[in-house]
């Protein structure tokens, strides 16, 4: 019976060194990760101070949003995208909200996402600016060929 549990507990050890590769490992500090849309977003305090200090893409690993006061502290820790911007102090607190609010219920997490969802899309001018900058042949559609930028376009009823 020692024997099973041993060799259970060696073979644990043998796969998960094998699942623990450097493209998986996350950055140092506190996190947490959330889907919004069709993107999973990680916040991160980098330094346990109890506020995040940014916001990456969980795929590509690529800081977007940032604390300005932890610009310079971020160099190392992952690379910024091409359009990363700070973040307001607002969008921090309601992300913090998220980090370290464990006993958050559901509706409370959900209207928390919702007015992050809100700070995300009035940051949105800056990033399409940005990204108009980067690529100029690729340039924002206009909103009538964006058919999911009408919020209350779910709210209407089907011809």
């Amino acid at each position: 019976m020692v024997f099973r549990f041993l060799t259970a507990v060696l073979f644990s050890a043998v796969l998960s060194a094998c699942v623990s590769t450097p493209e998986n490992t996350r950055p140092p500090g506190v996190e947490h990760c959330e889907s919004f849309f069709i993107y999973v977003l990680c916040i991160s305090d980098f330094d346990a101070d109890g506020q995040v200090d940014y916001m990456y893409f969980d795929d590509t690993r690529e800081i977007f949003m940032y604390a300005d006061s932890m610009l310079r502290d971020l160099d190392g820790v992952l690379p910024l995208h091409a359009c990363a911007i700070p973040m307001s102090e607002s969008t921090r607190d309601l992300s913090s909200q998220l980090l370290y609010s464990d006993d958050i219920g559901l509706s409370a997490r959900l209207a928390v996402k919702a007015k992050l969802a809100v700070s995300y899309r009035a940051a949105q001018p800056a990033v399409d600016a940005c990204n108009t900058s980067q690529n100029p042949s690729s340039q924002t559609p206009a909103i009538e060929e964006r058919p999911f930028d009408n919020d209350d376009d779910w709210l209407e009823e089907p011809e």
